[in-house]
């Protein structure tokens, strides 16, 4: 008998052994899951910041690139309005207008003589709100994402601005 109860207890063991590795590699798995989950989560929410910083950031740094006397606008076209930047090259004037157009921000660089054209412009990102204001020196932009998230920017321009 002590033969049987010692074989017994022996495939106990084993039988214990086998469950705790089981529970291990359940909960391993389990973690990795979980560990995915959350990865995945964080660069979903990373990617939507730093479309938010894009449209933000792409209009400051315009503005700021074309802040010069009487260079910054805003201008109306039909339904469209848009924010333009006024340069001079070589003693020949060019405009940078950045607009909403088919839920994007588009920018289209052109002489300033040239007609506003909203399919001839470049696309910057999604967006579905771009409404610019020029009151006292302060360039207000209240934008909207494609999740319409609010992305807005201020800038207190260099220089005097007509009205």
């Amino acid at each position: 008998m002590s033969k049987r109860s010692g074989s017994n207890n022996h495939s106990m063991q084993g039988v214990f052994v086998f469950v705790l590795l089981g529970l291990f590699a359940l909960m391993s798995t389990l973690m990795v899951l979980l560990g995915a989950q959350m990865y995945r989560g964080t660069v979903a929410k990373a990617t939507e910041n730093s479309e938010n910083r894009l449209l933000s950031a792409y209009v400051r740094s315009m503005v700021r690139a074309e802040d010069g006397a009487r260079s910054v606008k805003i201008e109306t076209y039909g339904d469209t309005t848009a924010l333009a930047l006024y340069e001079d090259i070589d003693e020949e004037s060019y405009v940078t207008w950045i607009y909403l157009y088919e839920g994007c921000l588009y920018e289209q660089f052109t002489s300033a003589g040239n007609d506003f054209d909203a399919d001839s412009g470049t696309e910057i990102g999604p967006a579905t709100g771009f409404i610019p204001t020029l009151r006292d020196g302060l360039l207000s932009v209240f934008m909207t994402d494609a999740e319409y998230e609010d992305c807005s920017v201020k800038i207190a321009l260099h220089c005097p601005q007509e009205s």
